[in-house]
């Protein structure tokens, strides 16, 4: 009996040692080491989602299988990243940045860029043009001087402007333009009578212009903040001068006035998202031009002559909508001298060649919409 007991007693002693050396070599994790671990096992579980979804529709709508051998369901959806690990899609702009992408979409639908927004506006300017006109009889003698009108004079230009996407065109661009001068002018010429004799005349001369014409162009945006836009012009154009009676000469009326086609290119650089600077820079020719002359017969066809404008204007978004716009335009085009027409008694009279230089100032507010 004493011998089983001292057995059993041998046998309790080393079934306790074995038990404490098995505790001796289990290892001790810290909470770091856990979580490490986890983070390990989570990361190796997204990147095997991803590469069994990397070629999946994001619209395409998979089947789970829910049978009871299934131990471990693949994914079903196109991978995308859990909510925490999820990377910002846009960086981060402040409230007034407009951030474009191809295509024509906007991260806002009121955040567009501020090249394409000066093509959303209804604008309305007052004016002072400033020009010089000068004409010359093909036989007149340096001392007789020229038919020349040079002065300023005042008025206001309405300009409305739209840019859309259109089925796959995008950035489709229309806008009409509208701009009437009306003033007194400083006339410096001559007077002549049938028996051929040419005097100097100085007088004043009011003059009243319009320029009409509308515009189809598409914009190219270069990146956010520069936008190329060729344009188609045409339009129509009219100038009446009334030259008052001085030294005995009477009074004088002539209308002129034409058509006008060509192209434009219009430049625009935003240099912050609320003020943009606007060049242009055009060729148009004038058209079936003519002159009709109070007092004579028939009417003037003048030839067909080039008009070039170069533009520098600006846009300044003062509120959300409103705008504070600007600029300066010069102008040179040319009349070709018109047919003798025939009056009476065997005299024909002419419209000489003629050619004009000019400024236009404008400054007003715009309307954004």
């Amino acid at each position: 009996m004493r011998k089983i007991l001292l057995c059993l007693g041998f046998s309790m002693m080393a079934l306790s040692a074995s038990r404490q050396a098995h505790a001796q070599f289990a290892p001790e994790h810290s909470a770091s080491y856990l979580d490490a671990r986890r983070d390990s096992e989570l990361r190796h579980q997204t990147l095997a989602r991803m590469l069994m979804t990397m070629n999946m529709d994001p619209g395409d709508e998979g089947v789970v299988d829910t049978s009871p051998l299934t131990q471990y369901h693949m994914p079903t959806h196109r991978f995308e990243p859990e909510e925490s690990l999820q990377l910002p899609r846009h960086r981060s702009l402040p409230d007034d940045t407009h951030s474009y992408h191809p295509g024509g979409s906007y991260v806002a639908a009121s955040h567009i860029p501020a090249v394409v927004q000066v093509n959303r506006e209804i604008g309305l300017s007052v004016t002072g043009a400033w020009s010089n006109y000068k004409e010359k009889l093909p036989w007149q003698g340096a001392s007789t001087g020229y038919d020349r009108e040079i002065g300023w004079v005042p008025g206001f230009q309405l300009d409305v402007a739209d840019m859309f996407d259109m089925y796959e065109i995008d950035h489709v661009f229309l806008a009409a333009h509208f701009a009437l001068g009306d003033g007194n002018v400083a006339y410096k010429g001559s007077a002549y009578n049938r028996l051929g004799d040419v005097w100097p005349l100085n007088s004043t001369s009011h003059r009243m212009t319009t320029d009409s014409r509308i515009e189809i162009g598409k914009g190219l945006m270069v990146n956010d903040r520069f936008m190329i836009t060729p344009t188609i012009v045409g339009g129509y154009w009219s100038w009446n001068r009334d030259i008052q009676s001085s030294g005995g000469v009477p009074k004088s009326s002539e209308a002129y006035g034409g058509f006008l086609a060509g192209i434009q290119v219009r430049l625009d650089y935003a240099l912050t998202n609320a003020f943009v600077l606007r060049g242009r820079l055009a060729w148009t020719e004038l058209l079936d031009s003519r002159m009709d002359a109070a007092g004579t017969r028939g009417t003037f066809h003048l030839r067909p002559r080039p008009q070039w404008t170069a533009a520098l204007d600006f846009d300044y978004r003062i509120a959300r909508s409103l705008h504070l716009i600007g600029g300066v335009q010069y102008t040179y085009y040319s009349f070709g001298r018109s047919q003798l027409v025939d009056q009476h008694d065997g005299f024909y009279a002419l419209e000489p060649s003629s050619w004009t230089n000019g400024a236009t100032l404008h400054s007003g507010l715009a309307y954004g919409f």
